[in-house]
């Protein structure tokens, strides 16, 4: 059973746009490795479903101060968390890239089985989903240029393993273990929703000539650094652009709405804290008027004196306001 380490511990991200093989690597990490294996949105408290964590052997929850331990320094135990967020510190990580097209179908399918949100194909090409855009992501982490580093394809990562782990063994200074490694039709066996496809080309055959026009335009130039071949065409996205403009719309209604809920709750909040206290005052205030006079009887102070009679408790202190947030 894996265990969050008591010492200081260092992160190693595993870091990936959503769908491009990151939990496929933590089974690697896992089984060859023995190395734990977390993710930061598998944390103690948390009640929502995580797929990902349902097709390990193994899914260790992080503990809920887990930022705060993470300041081992290099000195610290390492521990590989999956993160599909964009960088926030120059730790060692291994970045899982998958082709465009197929990371993005594959994505749009996990939502239609998973998710609440349900945003169009075009949305998720546009990036107008939970983790944004594809190549943004990829030109945020830029792990071909990135210090402490090692970027890792999707394809070899499925169909040639044993390759993938020797480089992880490298980058990791860890010795693997002789197993049986996973084939992907093993893991769509056990996880079939979850693990789709491992060589996905179906936007060839699903996506509109409007939609393929719409990612060659936005994420090209990443598709060409990393060395994937994409599909040229000669279509508009005329179609495909007005969609995103009823998309942007419906998403703006969206933001307003949740900015309405959050100052409904925040004023519903505050009224009940207040309501609270008012209560709390009115209580102690009514206690006060019945132990006056007991108090008053000099056998009930020496009581108090001599430690045989606890003393009356005392009116909290109410609380600070609760701050607005920040829109």
């Amino acid at each position: 059973m894996f265990e969050f380490p008591t010492t200081a511990a260092r992160p190693v991200w595993i870091a990936s746009y959503p769908r491009s093989g990151n939990t496929f690597l933590r089974i690697l990490l896992e089984r060859v490795f023995q190395l734990p294996s977390y993710s930061i949105y598998y944390v103690e408290g948390m009640t929502h479903r995580d797929p990902s964590a349902e097709a390990l052997e193994e899914a260790p929850r992080l503990p809920r101060n887990w930022r705060e331990r993470l300041k081992g320094g290099m000195g610290g135990v390492p521990i590989a968390i999956k993160t599909h967020d964009l960088p926030t510190d120059g730790a060692p990580t291994i970045f899982i890239a998958r082709d465009g097209r197929a990371a993005l179908e594959s994505y749009y399918h996990y939502h239609r089985k998973f998710a609440f949100e349900q945003p169009s194909l075009t949305e998720i090409i546009a990036g107008a989903c939970q983790f944004g855009s594809w190549s943004d992501h990829y030109w945020a982490w830029r792990p071909k240029t990135r210090s402490k580093t090692l970027l890792i394809r999707y394809d070899e990562l499925v169909a040639a393993p044993e390759q993938t782990i020797q480089k992880l063994a490298e980058f990791l200074k860890r010795e693997p273990k002789e197993v049986a490694l996973p084939e992907f039709n093993e893991l769509q066996k056990k996880s079939p929703a979850f693990f789709r496809r491992g060589q996905n080309t179906d936007y060839l055959k699903q996506w509109t000539p409007g939609q393929m026009a719409l990612f060659n335009e936005l994420h090209g130039s990443a598709m060409t650094d990393l060395g994937f071949a994409f599909e040229p065409t000669t279509a508009s996205a005329g179609e495909t652009v007005k969609e995103l403009a009823h998309s942007a719309a419906r998403l703006h209604q969206l933001y307003l709405e949740q900015l309405n809920n959050l100052g409904t709750f925040e004023t519903r909040h505050k009224k009940e804290i207040q309501q609270l206290e008012s209560e709390m005052r009115q209580h102690y205030s009514e206690m006060d008027e019945i132990l006056s006079p007991l108090l008053r009887n000099r056998w009930v102070r020496l009581g108090i004196a001599l430690g045989a009679v606890p003393p009356p408790a005392s009116e909290p202190e109410p609380r600070e306001p609760v701050p607005k947030p920040h829109h």
